[in-house]
This record gives C-alpha cells, structure tokens and sequence, in this order.
C-alpha cells in the first residue's frame, strides 16, 4: 500500500512540475488530468471523498520540494517539554512548519515560545528525519523533512494556546500518550541521547 501511496505522490508532482513550466494549454490540461488521477488514488486508498483529499494539500505552486518540520528538544531535570495538541488530545515536541524568510535556528526558537510560552537559545541540530521512512502515521500526500533541534531553556512559564491545551515536562520513561503524526519515541530517544552525549553525530537520512 505504502508504495502506491509513493506513486500517487509523484504523480503529485509531477503534474505540479508541469504547471510551473509548460505553457502549451493541452499539456496543462493533460498536467492537471494528472493531478485529479493521483487524488483519486489517494481517496480510494483512504476510502475518504477526493474533495478531503484535495484538502490535504498545502497549496504551492513552482518545482514540488519536501516541506520542512521543525521539532524542539527541551530539557530541564531530566525531563523534556512536550505539549498536548488540542486537533488529537495527544502530546508532542513543541514544533511545526518552517516560515519563509525565516532560518531553521530562528524558526524552532520562535515555535518553542508560541506553543509553550518558555524561552529557548543555542538550537543545535540533532536529526533530519525523511518522515516517509519512519513510522509516523497517518501518511501524508506530500513529502516532508523533519528537523530536530536540541534547545536551552532560558526564562518563561507555561502558556497555553488556541492549538496547546496543556503543558509540562516528562520524565523519558514515563511519556503520555504522543501524537504520532508528529514524533514517535525515538524522536525523544534521540534528544535525550545528544543531551547526554553533545558531541555524538546528527541523525541523517
């Protein structure tokens, strides 16, 4: 199933590469016949309407490239900063997408505030994470690179948010429920380990 969900995905992209740069109107056609195909396979693989399939899409136009997710480890007793999303109830690394205009550093120091109200310096890369190559689910229609940074807790208090319900800090054998869309355990594993061991390699796929 994984690899028809890899062909709908380049199929994606490739009609999304010929709407950037054809400009003969039966190609575009064709290009966008090619776009309605590779919905139609993701809604019979989901078994959901094409129209939330359509939805599922982050609207772009130009060369198709992985989106960037940013995910912070924070680090204070032993223990790391999740928070608790309120679209699944589940727990998470305090993250998201990554900003235009924006560099990665700045991104995950930005994010840490809004969706915890704490302050964080000095991110350190820890993984780049191809998230179609792990076992996060559900699967997404497009190709995402998931960055990890190590961060230092500065100043600041615990702040919910129309997206954060709640927010604390967990012991690394005693994790709540996690939103596995987002980070799977290992994630965690991996900030602990680079806390642990600073001069231990990134995490590359």
């Amino acid at each position: 199933m994984n690899q028809w969900v890899n062909w709908a995905k380049r199929i994606q992209a490739i009609s999304q590469t010929g709407n950037a740069y054809s400009k003969d109107k039966f190609d575009l056609e064709r290009f966008e016949e090619l776009t309605n195909i590779s919905h139609q396979m993701l809604a019979q693989m989901a078994d959901a309407p094409v129209s939330k399939i359509k939805n599922l899409y982050i609207p772009e136009s130009g060369y198709p490239t992985p989106k960037v997710d940013l995910r912070a480890g924070v680090i204070k007793d032993n223990k790391i900063l999740l928070v608790r999303e309120r679209e699944d109830n589940r727990w998470t690394l305090p993250g998201g997408w990554a900003d235009v205009c924006e560099t990665p550093s700045q991104g995950i120091v930005r994010e840490v505030h809004e969706e915890s109200g704490f302050h964080v310096s000095n991110p350190t890369l820890v993984a780049i994470k191809d998230r179609d190559c792990h076992p996060y689910v559900p699967k997404y229609p497009y190709h995402v690179y998931k960055m990890f940074f190590l961060c230092t807790l500065e100043s600041g208090a615990a702040s919910t948010n129309i997206e954060i319900s709640d927010i604390d800090f967990f012991d690394r054998n005693s994790l709540p429920e996690l939103s596995t869309s987002r980070i799977l355990p290992k994630d965690i594993e991996l900030m602990f380990q680079r806390y642990e061991n600073p001069t231990s390699d990134v995490w590359v796929d």
